[in-house]
């Protein structure tokens, strides 16, 4: 599936992963998770739209979010 806004990055395991916005430079305490990289993306693109006006993530901005994307182990 491709997401408006959003290119296509490296294929993750499919297990839960995680970004938060204050990490990725935003000023609320809102976290996206997903199974797969789409997943996250898609959240997190969704949260930007509702709260703060975004209509996609800039290919900076993509780049940055990758490299903060953690794993969430199992609880």
């Amino acid at each position: 599936m491709v997401i408006p806004g959003i290119e296509k990055g490296k294929e993750m395991d499919d297990m839960p992963n995680a970004i938060s916005c204050k990490d990725a430079g935003g000023d609320c305490d809102f976290v996206a998770r997903g199974e797969t990289e789409e997943e996250l993306f898609r959240n997190a693109l969704e949260h930007g739209r509702n709260f703060h006006g975004m209509k996609e993530i800039p290919k900076d901005l993509q780049e940055k979010m990758r490299k903060l994307i953690r794993e969430e182990k199992a609880a």
